[in-house]
């Protein structure tokens, strides 16, 4: 009985393929990761200061939100935007083969 082995190599095109997402998915998820934790710690600091006794003016509450925002923006933007590595990738594909 014959025993076939065979090892299978694929292009270099085709076993390193990037995920195609689409720049508008890019920016809802940038847009989720830093709106969302902004708009949460802002209700937050309003509803301590409320129980407190000391109301925050809408400008104060405005400047946090946004310092929040900014800072979650510029920590999330080069994470999600930045390319994967080769290894990542590689890994990918070869789960994604896996699954089927």
């Amino acid at each position: 009985m014959r025993s076939a082995t065979s090892a299978t190599v694929f292009p270099r095109s085709t076993a390193i393929r990037s995920p195609q997402r689409g720049r508008s998915a890019r920016f809802a998820g940038i847009a989720i990761a830093s709106l969302g934790p902004a708009i949460f710690w802002s209700v937050i600091i309003q509803l301590a200061s409320q129980w407190m006794d000391v109301p925050l003016s809408p400008v104060a509450l405005g400047a946090v939100f946004a310092t929040i925002a900014v800072f979650l923006f510029a920590i999330c933007a080069p994470l999600m935007l930045r390319k994967p590595t080769a290894e990542a990738v590689i890994t990918a594909a070869v789960r994604g083969g896996r699954s089927g």
